[in-house]
């Protein structure tokens, strides 16, 4: 049919000029009435590649307007532009806490939280250096502390589009994983466990020995992210930077109105290793460099399980030759466990 035709097209795996992540149009399930289910089968197919090849993707077709993403991006650039004494009194705890809030540079120490997740399998860094950024937790129903004005309005309406972006992913997953298109609604319900975190990375200080933030896997569900577009996409440039299974380091070239999204180690677990949460970090900028004489802001929408959600192997992931490798685990007490490992604090 025109749709799926539609389909197989946009949900290719050609690489972006100079990229290794992998590009999929979720347009099939964003806007259903307009593509069929062989098209939605397309799509996924196309993200099981993705996951399995490189556990990260450039999600286009996603139906976020660039206003929503340009007017967070604004409200940002205003909050970290002021002066630290005012930034640290939305300082509400060590990141992480429940109230969200604002990080300075220095607290944490990603790369402490390696624990055998991750296409190499790898350890913890426990001296790895604390990494060079500040960052806001936006949360929008925690209503005890008074959020910066100019986050407010714009956070609030770039986290409910997220939430549905969000939920097309969930859609286009079950797809990939041959599973009910509902299946993990209700290791959601009533709401996800979305944390909204708005990364500064300031001008790189010539003499530090730290990266931007260190190697790492994400911790639960989906990362969702709004990479800075200044980003160069080379190795050592400044920017993201992705593990490849071949053991070298590759960067992610920015792609206009895309998101880049990837597995955390819940998935990992939920599919038996058939996806790994793979390996990345925000690298350190060349002295003197453009990108280490000038600011970086990156928006990640970190994504997961309600905390008492039971996360163990999935029935499609599993066979007789094939046993579950992964013990089960809550959400909750798996993020409990890597925020407090990476807290250099």
């Amino acid at each position: 049919s025109d749709g799926a035709e539609r389909a197989a097209a946009n949900c290719s795996l050609a690489d972006a000029p100079g990229g290794a992540v992998p590009t999929v149009d979720v347009s099939p399930f964003v806007d259903p009435e307009h593509y069929d289910d062989a098209a939605r089968a397309a799509c996924g197919r196309a993200w099981d590649a993705a996951m399995r090849d490189v556990g990260f993707a450039r999600v286009a077709g996603h139906g976020v307007p660039p206003e929503i993403v340009a007017d967070l991006r604004e409200g940002a650039a205003r909050f970290f532009a002021r002066p630290p004494a005012e930034k640290v009194q939305y300082d509400h705890g060590p990141y992480g806490n429940p109230l969200g809030g604002y990080t300075g540079a220095g607290v944490e120490a990603v790369a402490r939280s390696r624990d055998g997740h991750g296409s190499d399998a790898g350890g913890a860094d426990e001296t790895a250096p604390p990494d060079v950024v500040e960052s806001f937790v936006f949360k929008p129903d925690e209503a005890t502390k008074p959020k910066p004005q100019e986050l407010d309005v714009p956070g609030r309406a770039y986290h409910a589009a997220l939430l549905k972006v969000l939920a097309v992913l969930h859609a286009v997953t079950a797809s990939a994983l041959s599973l009910p298109e509902d299946f993990f609604a209700p290791f959601y319900a009533p709401s996800p466990d979305a944390h909204l975190r708005l990364s500064f990375y300031p001008p790189f200080p010539t003499d530090s020995k730290a990266i931007r933030y260190g190697e790492h896997t994400d911790y639960t569900g989906y990362t969702i992210l709004a990479q800075d577009d200044s980003d160069i996409g080379e190795v050592g440039g400044g920017g993201l930077e992705v593990l490849a299974k071949g053991g070298e380091w590759l960067a992610v070239v920015p792609e206009k109105d895309t998101f880049v999204v990837n597995i955390g180690d819940l998935y990992e677990i939920w599919t038996n290793g058939r996806w790994r949460s793979t390996v990345h970090r925000v690298a350190r900028p060349a002295p003197g460099s453009g990108a280490a004489l000038n600011a970086r802001l990156s928006i990640p929408f970190f994504t997961g399980p309600k905390g008492d959600a039971l996360i163990e192997v999935l029935p499609t992931c599993v066979d007789a030759t094939t046993p579950a490798r992964y013990a089960p685990v809550t959400a909750g007490e798996h993020l409990r466990r890597k925020l407090g490992i990476s807290n250099a604090n």
